[in-house]
């Protein structure tokens, strides 16, 4: 068996890199899989015209923090089904017989 000697600061050093790797793929790790067992993702067209507003409507909803998403690595937006009917239900509005 060889030994090898390194000096306590390279050490240390070496050990919070490992860290910061590690910190970096777990972050990456959250980014490329979503969450499990959250149900059917929507792209923003279907999730849009599930809630029957315009993909600029759904833009809008998904910047201001009011409907949650999960942004994939090439760029693209999915929306949980889950989610949706939450924020339909949080913002259901009765008809108040104004017609």
């Amino acid at each position: 068996m060889q030994t090898i000697e390194i000096d306590k600061e390279v050490f240390e050093d070496m050990v919070k890199s490992m860290q910061f790797l590690h910190t970096m793929v777990s972050r990456m790790w959250k980014l490329l899989h979503p969450p499990a067992g959250s149900g059917k993702w929507l792209t923003s067209y279907a999730a849009a015209n599930a809630m029957c507003i315009t993909v600029r409507q759904l833009q809008t909803l998904k910047s201001s923090g009011k409907i949650g998403f999960f942004q994939e690595p090439g760029g693209n937006c999915l929306f949980s089904e889950a989610e949706i009917g939450r924020y339909l239900d949080d913002n259901r509005m009765e008809a108040g017989g104004c017609l």
